[in-house]
């Protein structure tokens, strides 16, 4: 018997719905995920998820499928972002995910997107091919690292709490632009949640990071490139000895960054692709 698939905006869907169908798609994934309906608003906020340009699925009027886009400037160009796609378990296999992704790439056209980005775990073979058939490449390889800092560095600066994300530039501190999760913009969607501490030497920010006070996740750090090579990283997280932290999307040839956090114990639990396709 043919299935009745409808492929629809997510305009109007009731969040409490879409929340537990997200909960589902990824209880069994590589990397278990259970939100809170406030946490899943949080997801929205921080990720600019913009339900308009999303996509769902249903059958017999109830959601099965769901395509999160998150829009924004991104490089100084219109970009959508992935940030969640699944189908309940008992719908799989019908190709809904890529219905959908059909359905959204001409509309995201029309409202000038160029690029769009997701994350894929790097074992899921099923879901890296069904996107590169799609046109997505991969760009990158994340990595995601969670524990507790050893650290036996003596503080020999003050950790002091700053609020203007603008002394934060790429030229200073960046080798490589973070992903959309970390991005400053992110960042500053949840900025309440935030806290933002940094290192100063004759009035210059001379290392920084950006941690969510709620789950202790750490979105940015980074060191002045003039300043390097003088602890200022260790320094910087010798107040979160003996808390369990975690940083995701790190980008893998950030060699030195991976060597720095591997050295403060905490372990690599999970591998992500980064994917583009160019509309």
């Amino acid at each position: 018997m043919q299935t009745n698939i409808q492929i629809h905006s997510l305009a109007n869907v009731d969040l409490e719905e879409l929340s537990t169908l997200y909960n589902l798609s990824y209880q069994n994934y590589y990397v278990s995920i259970n939100l809170s309906l406030d946490q899943f608003r949080g997801k929205l906020k921080m990720e600019d998820i913009n339900l308009d340009y999303s996509v769902g699925a249903s059958i017999d009027g109830k959601l099965v499928g769901f395509l999160l886009y998150g829009i924004r400037n991104y490089n100084d160009v219109k970009t959508a972002y992935i940030g969640g796609t699944g189908v309940c378990p008992e719908h799989r296999g019908k190709k809904i995910t890529q219905q959908m992704l059909d359905f959204s790439f001409p509309k995201l056209k029309e409202q000038q997107v160029k690029n769009i980005f997701l994350e894929v775990n790097t074992k899921n073979d099923f879901a890296i091919n069904a996107y590169e058939a799609c046109g997505f490449e991969k760009t990158r390889t994340l990595n995601s690292y969670k524990g507790i800092p050893i650290l036996v560095v003596n503080p020999l600066h003050e950790i002091v709490e700053f609020s203007d994300l603008d002394l934060i530039t790429s030229e200073n501190f960046w080798d490589i632009k973070p992903t959309w999760k970390n991005d400053i913009q992110s960042v500053k969607n949840i900025i309440e949640d935030c806290q933002i501490n940094g290192i100063y030497e004759d009035g210059i920010l001379v290392a920084y990071k950006i941690i969510n006070k709620n789950n202790t996740r750490i979105y940015q750090f980074g060191v002045h490139h003039d300043y390097r090579n003088r602890y200022l990283a260790s320094i910087l997280f010798s107040d979160l000895k003996n808390k369990e932290i975690k940083m995701i999307n790190v980008d893998e040839r950030e060699i030195s960054t991976n060597d720095f956090i591997q050295s403060l114990g905490l372990e690599l639990y999970d591998k992500q692709y980064e994917m583009k396709k160019e509309l």
